[in-house]
């Protein structure tokens, strides 16, 4: 997570969700309560104002009304004996405090004759089934639906601001959409403060303004929007306050905002409409990615037809022409299938590159759905005993008491819900998570068998592909034979020999190969030398290296499920490659290890190992001149320092000192290289990138082992510089401009020697700025603890005096210059620790 996002931002979010989640959930009861409970005659009645009459508008066919034989056109004289004079009478008067299936008696005026009809009231649900199936049914599968959207998004996207703004998208359009569908709730409204149906009013606004605030940064912030922030911002809520302006008019009793307001929000709802469809359909044109373009047409098509089409025939027409269509309220409907669009889109097509992988079992989805019913049924019906026992009558409790009930046994479901999900296995993962695990458990392999064979399990069983093919370079044939088949035909067998095309493109690149590009460029290798590549349904190769030589490599056919390799399952595929690598060199000099009887050459091949593991040459990276060495104090020693390419661009530096010499040392930098770059592609900062790379490595170190180490990243654009220290020495920080140095000592404590809660709390990230000629001086203890012939240490002292001297050198010269003084304090005495410098200047 980004540094600047705040906890309060978060809190924010997860507390209107939870505000939506409560009110929605609140008024389905307030809905289902209403509806069992709420007795009608079924007809509906109007009041002419200027005859002081009651009049029937419209009968329920087959309704109790109906049935008693009241028709359209009748006057309404009496209810239950009592006159109708006013409009507030009949309201009034209508539907008395009474039950389900009580009588009401009516007195009309038919054919110049008063008539007497007895009516027996029935619950709403009877008389108006029609309103449950397109009211609540409806509006409870819309609305819970982008509730659980919107918070898969925001934790799966909890540090984007494009997720923030869908989860606020989908959330207010649950809000706007659940008054559309809701059956009216009176018990609830009488609960609620006045001022809080003057908010009900403004979500409209909102989650249309919303909306298109999405489509303006999906996948990216368009450039129209960033030259033109405060326009389209106006266009995106300036119609909250025409709402909340229409609000105040309708209490202070201002006609004109009655009559004008209302056409120029719906004119402002159909511009925002309208922009927002036109900027989805900007985003399928000019996506730089296929699947992005895709992802924007499934977006773009569903809102028209589920968003659009229902806006234009239902609601237009009645906000400007007051007139409702002929069976308007069925293409209502179309507006609930909205979200699966949308979980359509993230599901299949990895909408907002979320990923997510579902084991679908008809097994786990007909237990989840009778665990959530059974509860519900349970909920429902034990509300209903504790009214019965108490006698009450009140609306009000009825809601508290079922919400009550719902909480209270909320535990239990959720217990049930578990075992479920364990019986059934549906498992709900994504690639990256995937791959990561995967990672973790290959960091402590260092047999080949076994690496084979865990490699074969996961690329077959967890990430699906069939089939997957293991080649071996044969030293004698010059030639790579295959040796182990998953999910593939194994014979007859085939051998790819040095000449071939896709393999020399694998040994010079060192990267995977994409069969889906050659086929596209046939120019890069021949249509003829693909032909046996395509008998092993190949899609994707990855290459296996060791000391720089491709010493084999895998094929992988198609995944399972018929999708193509996005980019993304590319990157997470070069990232197993990376450390698959690493692991295989380790595996492969284990081996080679084993085989020396003598401990002379077993300090040899661990001293390649260190090798290895360190930068063979300093990168050239633009704005920075940097130099860096270690020398081991034996053979083979126990300082590590390399360079690394952070997720968001920044250059990094790390150096550290792993406890112990020998072959032990050795093979724990080699397994920290791959941890620290593994983890540089998936921590967003440098502080989360120590934690992770603390958790692996306590899994994966001896109990009385440790790491100190030192990280830091330079951002050359905005002449920042951020470190963390994990028990390691200071940094020295020479600043040109004020001619002075400075040690910058962040807190922090060893790797390896907590899981996890300590280490991050003692883990402090310091930031500092920087300007050209400034130089940043990383070192190990050998360096200010090289001691003379009389024991003294050389101390730090000395680096501040030949940085102060010496700030105009180069990196390099000034690496050697402290070098120097090194052996000038020492004298020819031997050197005790391994010594690790690393120097970067700024241009």
């Amino acid at each position: 997570m980004n540094q600047d996002l705040k906890i309060w931002k978060i809190s924010l979010f997860l507390l209107l969700g939870l505000f939506v989640f409560v009110y929605i959930v609140s008024s389905t009861v307030a809905d289902v309560y209403f509806l069992i409970n709420n007795p009608v005659v079924g007809f509906t009645c109007g009041f002419d104002t200027e005859r002081s009459q009651a009049v029937v508008q419209h009968v329920v066919p087959r309704g109790p009304a109906d049935m008693a034989g009241l028709k359209e056109g009748d006057i309404v004289l009496s209810i239950n004996a009592r006159s109708l004079r006013t409009a507030e009478d009949l309201e009034k008067e209508l539907y008395p405090d009474i039950r389900p299936g009580e009588p009401v008696r009516f007195k009309v005026f038919r054919d110049n004759q008063e008539i007497d009809f007895t009516v027996e009231s029935e619950s709403h649900i009877k008389v108006y089934t029609r309103s449950f199936f397109q009211g609540l049914l409806p509006g409870v599968a819309f609305s819970y639906s982008l509730c659980l959207i919107g918070l898969f998004v925001l934790l799966k996207k909890i540090d984007d601001r494009v997720g923030h703004i869908f989860f606020l998208m989908v959330m207010f359009w649950a809000l706007a959409m659940w008054g559309v569908f809701s059956s009216g709730t009176p018990a609830l409204y009488k609960v609620l403060p006045g001022w809080f149906t003057w908010i009900l009013q403004l979500f409209w606004p909102l989650a249309v303004g919303l909306l298109l605030h999405f489509t303006l940064i999906f996948p990216v912030e368009k450039q129209s929007f960033a030259r033109h922030k405060p326009w389209f911002f106006l266009l995106m809520y300036g119609s909250v306050l025409l709402i909340g302006l229409q609000v105040v008019g309708s209490h202070y009793g201002w006609n004109w905002s009655a009559e004008w307001l209302p056409a120029i929000w719906s004119g402002w709802f159909s511009v925002n409409f309208g922009v927002a469809m036109s900027m989805l359909g900007h985003t399928c044109k000019t996506a730089s990615e296929p699947h992005v373009a895709k992802q924007a047409n499934i977006i773009m098509a569903g809102t028209a037809w589920t968003l659009v089409l229902p806006t234009g025939l239902y609601f237009l027409p009645q906000a400007f022409f007051n007139y409702k269509l002929p069976f308007a309220e069925f293409i209502l409907l179309v507006v609930v299938l909205w979200p699966s669009t949308l979980a359509y889109a993230i599901v299949r097509h990895r909408f907002m590159n979320i990923d997510v992988i579902v084991k679908r079992g008809v097994a786990y989805a007909v237990m989840s759905g009778f665990v959530v019913a059974a509860y519900l049924v349970f909920v429902v019906g034990a509300g209903r005993l504790v009214l019965f026992l108490t006698g009450s009558e009140s609306q009000l409790i009825t809601i508290i008491a079922t919400l009550a009930i719902a909480a209270l046994f909320s535990p239990i479901k959720e217990r049930v819900q578990r075992f479920v999900d364990r019986r059934f296995f549906p498992t709900r993962f994504t690639y990256r998570e995937a791959v990561r695990g995967f990672i973790h458990r290959l960091v402590n392999v260092v047999d080949l068998a076994t690496l084979q064979e865990m490699l074969l399990s996961f690329l077959s069983t967890t990430m699906k592909i069939r089939p997957v093919m293991f080649f071996w370079r044969d030293e004698q044939a010059q030639e790579f034979v295959q040796k182990e088949v998953k999910g593939g035909d194994s014979s007859p067998a085939i051998a790819f020999g040095e000449t071939d095309r896709v393999v020399q493109r694998l040994a010079k690149t060192q990267k995977l190969v994409d069969f889906s590009l050659l086929k596209e460029t046939p120019d890069l290798v021949p249509v003829e030398e693909l032909q046996p590549w395509q008998s092993l349904e190949t899609e994707i190769a990855l290459p296996l290296l060791s000391k720089g030589e491709l010493v084999g490599f895998i094929t992988l056919g198609s995944k399972t499920d018929n999708e193509a390799y996005y980019n993304e399952d590319i990157e997470l595929l070069e990232t197993l490659g990376d450390q698959l690598n690493i692991s295989l060199a380790n595996a492969l000099l284990t081996e080679e290890l084993r085989e020396q009887e003598r401990l002379k050459k077993e300090l040899e091949v661990a001293r390649r190992i260190q090798l290895s593991t360190l930068p063979q040459s300093d990168p050239d990276v633009p704005g920075l001149d940097i130099s860096g060495i270690s020398i081991p104090a034996y053979e083979v020693g126990g300082d590590y320092y390399d360079y690394l390419l952070l997720s968001d661009g920044r250059f990094g530096v790390v150096v550290g000192d792993v406890s112990g010499k020998g072959t032990s040392a050795a093979l724990y930098m080699s397994q920290l290289k791959g941890i620290l770059q593994t983890a540089a592609k998936f921590c967003k900062s440098l502080k989360d990138l120590m934690v992770e790379v603390n958790a692996v490595a306590f899994c994966n170190i001896e109990e009385q082992s440790f790491i100190t180490l030192t990280c830091g990243a330079f951002d050359v654009k905005k002449h920042k510089f951020n470190l963390v220290r994990a028990g390691h020495l200071p940094l020295i920080y020479y600043s040109k401009d004020a001619n002075c140095c400075t040690e910058l000592v962040p807190g922090g404590i060893g790797v390896g020697l907590e899981y996890g809660k300590v280490f991050r709390q003692e883990l402090e990230e310091e930031e500092v700025g920087f300007a050209p000629g400034d130089v940043f001086l990383f070192y190990s203890d050998g360096i200010v603890e090289a001691r003379n012939s009389r024991g003294e240490e050389f101390e730090s002292q000395p680096l501040f005096d030949i940085l102060l001297s010496n700030g105009y050198a180069n990196a390099n010269e000034l690496r050697e210059t402290i070098l120097a003084r090194v052996r000038e304090f020492t004298n020819g005495s031997a050197q005790q620790d391994d010594m690790t410098l690393v120097v970067v200047k700024i241009k």
